[in-house]
């Protein structure tokens, strides 16, 4: 069902009064680089800003702006770009002097505006502004578009595009929920109302009719889907209609090197009970398909549609109080990744099932593939494996045939290869060495560029030097024999990602560029600036790859960076499955998964609370600010399996205490070959080999001469930086042109 647009633009003239209204309050939350206003010249006392981005980052030749002078002023402009007049002056909404309201029509590239309004008494006043304007199809910072790029918006129920770009026309359709809480289409929002209408309470205690509204639309080749509460029969602002001013953009699961669009569906915005919860309390929802890991593994383009969906839901809807990120594993590392590196975006985090970003974690993941393969061909009971791969069994073998695939050239593991429906674009060796490269680094080359003699993106991937095993064999639980024997036949990988014997070379370049340009997670950036808030059940024990070292990982860059991590806030809890696993009964089970979903809608409680004080204090924003409002109750925790008690403690990797008791955190294959807990080396600096770094193991004058020949340039020296290993170059980058 495709709505007209008149709704949308009655609707939209309401707006401009929700959004001046509190506007005081609303602009605290728009400061920074973060695409969300910039002041403009001002001429006789009379102020123009952009609020709906960044005045250098306008798309799609729209843009509300805000007019603001000492003196009442009438609603009437006139509006110049380029010394010439537009042709129809924006409709502008007057609340308390101030004017908001969308400029369209703005021509591709840098230009002028010019606006003149007109106070209560008589004054005429003028402002100016340079702005530039990109195509709503991208790019703005990312550089050139990934190529080639296959359209899904028939797979999305939007029919067929209507250009390249994947674009398609935006449209609106209504739902609405009944008293059984099942959605339904409303097919006629201005007819009569469905007898079985539910209602629902927003966070400011209105009870509305619950009937939400989605837009669906592209921007940046991306598909996305906004969802709020809208009674379409009642005239007004759109908090009178139901949205509580705040913004929620989900973020999706999982890593894959994929060549399209990706696809979703009406239903996907009401995925699951968090989603509910949210858009029945009021809060805007938002969904990108670009801002799906699986399908967008380059986090500068996923930081670049979320900027362009949020410019287009503050053009359309208003600008929100703040916006906070919610998504596990996936959508953790492309929010941790956007937080830090174009801060202003999300106002907070919440990053559940966290992996930092996507670089450092490929490492974990490629030696897990060359261990996993090394003892599918030399079999070992658990715990040599686990010596070795540092996980608990099965672990690594999840990795492998899980996400392994992302760093091979035809990415096996998205089917078919590449995300590509035309399998004659693919990359083949030998059938078609002119095909696309699918590895996570093929996706960033915008990022990484391409080596000048071979043609092939550059890639930051190392594993020369790394002594597997190192902190089993301190210990004495493997012998000098099975530690060299898997040091001498793990491999590495060739510039196809395909196993060889020989261990993995990194570029030297591709490293500096992964540490300087943000593809790391270093806990720099913007991250000391935004509330993270992480919860994850623990099912290690089902060989689950989201291990619960990530968090400590994580919060182990903030210390290193910032000085503390009194931002971060740890939630672990067990997952309701595994008191299946323990044999505890079945009330004892179904206890745990409630209590689950509450620990869940908890989480969200509070990190909205905390945003809420955030807005609330007019002082600048900064690292102290944020520590200072956080929730009394947002302290690490976990939560026992047995009889689901919080247990308040301070999350650590290995210190005693009830929740390590509980829940041990296992390291990854690098942390269990001696390196750090921040496991952000990529490659590490060499050194010669010294027995005095095996303490008390005993080598043989034969195993000490095959040591070295398995390292004939040394072995990691983990005191050190890694290779190249280095701060931000900075925030807010532009890749358009870039190597």
């Amino acid at each position: 069902m495709n709505i007209k647009n008149e709704r949308d633009e009655r609707s939209a003239n309401g707006l401009k009064g929700a959004v001046v209204a509190t506007l005081g309050m609303l602009l605290l939350a728009c400061g920074g680089d973060g695409g969300h206003h910039d002041d403009g010249e001002q001429t006789r006392a009379l102020s123009l800003s952009v609020v709906s981005s960044d005045a250098a980052r306008v798309t799609g030749g729209d843009m509300r702006v805000r007019l603001h002078a000492d003196e009442a002023l009438k609603p009437a402009v006139r509006v110049r770009v380029d010394g010439a007049e537009l042709p129809e002056s924006p409709d502008m909404e007057v609340r308390d002097g101030d004017l908001s309201g969308v400029i369209s029509g703005l021509p591709l590239g840098p230009s002028r505006v010019e606006v003149e309004a007109t106070t209560m008494k008589g004054e005429t006043l003028s402002a100016s502004l340079q702005v530039v304007n990109h195509p709503a199809a991208g790019p703005v910072f990312s550089g050139p578009h990934l190529m080639p790029f296959e359209c899904r918006t028939v797979d999305s129920d939007l029919g067929a595009p209507l250009d390249t770009d994947c674009s398609v026309e935006r449209r609106l359709d209504y739902f609405y929920f009944n008293q059984a809480g099942e959605r339904q289409v409303l097919a006629d929002p201005y007819g009569p109302r469905p007898s079985d209408l539910a209602t629902t309470t927003t966070l400011g205690g209105d009870t509305v009719p619950y009937i939400v509204r989605v837009e669906s639309g592209t921007v940046n080749r991306s598909i996305y889907r906004i969802a709020v509460l809208e009674d379409p029969q009642v005239e007004g602002t759109w908090n009178d209609s139901g949205w509580n001013g705040r913004l929620v953009f989900r973020l999706g699961e999982s890593t894959g090197a994929q060549y399209n669009q990706g696809d979703n569906d009406f239903g996907d915005v009401f995925k699951d009970s968090g989603a509910n919860h949210a858009i029945a309390s009021g809060y805007g929802y938002i969904i990108s398909t670009l801002n799906v890991n699986k399908v967008n593994v380059n986090d500068v383009v996923a930081a670049e549609t979320m900027m362009m969906v949020k410019e287009r839901f503050i053009e359309g809807y208003g600008v929100p109080m703040w916006m906070v990120g919610m998504g596990g594993s996936g959508g953790a590392i492309q929010q941790m990744l956007i937080a830090q590196n174009y801060p202003g975006l999300l106002d907070g985090v919440m990053p559940n099932a966290a992996f930092p970003d996507v670089f450092g974690t490929a490492q974990a993941v490629s030696d897990c593939r060359l261990l996993n393969r090394y003892f599918t061909a030399h079999p070992a009971d658990d715990a040599t494996r686990q010596a070795f791969e540092g996980h608990l069994p099965g672990t690594c073998r999840n990795w492998d045939f899980g996400n392994g695939d992302a760093i091979v050239v035809d990415s096996g593991s998205v089917s078919p290869a590449c995300g590509l429906r035309n399998a004659s674009l693919v990359y083949d060796p030998v059938t078609n060495p002119g095909g696309v490269r699918c590895s996570l680094y093929d996706i960033n080359i915008n990022t990484l560029g391409t080596d000048p003699d071979t043609g092939i993106v550059r890639r930051p991937l190392d594993n020369v030097g790394i002594q597997y095993g190192l902190q089993a064999l301190r210990a004495g639980d493997i012998s000098v024999d099975e530690f060299l024997d898997v040091n001498a036949g793990v491999g590495g990988f060739d510039a196809d990602g395909k196993l060889a014997a020989e261990r993995t070379v990194a570029d030297p370049r591709a490293l500096a560029l992964a540490y300087g340009r943000g593809r790391v997670g270093t806990g720099g950036g913007g991250l000391a600036t935004v509330p993270i808030f992480h919860l994850r059940f623990y099912a290690e024990p089902g060989a689950d790859i989201h291990t619960i070292y990530n968090d400590i990982q994580i919060r182990e860059k903030l210390i290193r960076e910032n000085g503390n991590a009194d931002n971060q806030v740890v939630w672990l809890f067990p997952r309701p499955e595994l008191a299946m696993l323990l044999n505890l009964g079945e009330d004892q089970q179904e206890a745990l998964a409630e209590l689950a979903e509450q620990v869940s809608l908890r989480q969200f409680e509070l990190m909205s609370q905390w945003l809420d004080d955030l807005v609330a204090d007019p002082a600048p924003l900064s690292a102290a600010k944020v520590v200072d409002h956080k929730p009394t109750t947002a302290t690490d925790a976990c939560w026992r399996v047995d009889n689901g008690e919080r247990v308040n403690e301070v999350a650590t990797f290995d210190e005693a205490g009830v929740c390590n008791s509980l829940y041990p955190k296992t390291p990854t294959p690098r942390i269990a070959a001696g390196g750090p807990v921040a496991d952000d080396i990529l490659k590490c600096e060499l050194r010669p080999t010294d027995d005095f770094d095996y303490g008390n193991v005993f080598f043989t004058g034969g195993q000490w001469d095959r040591l070295n020949a398995i390292f004939p340039n040394g072995v990691c020296d983990y005191s050190r930086k890694g290779v190249e290993q280095r701060s931000l170059e900075g925030t807010w980058l532009d890749y358009s042109a870039r190597d």
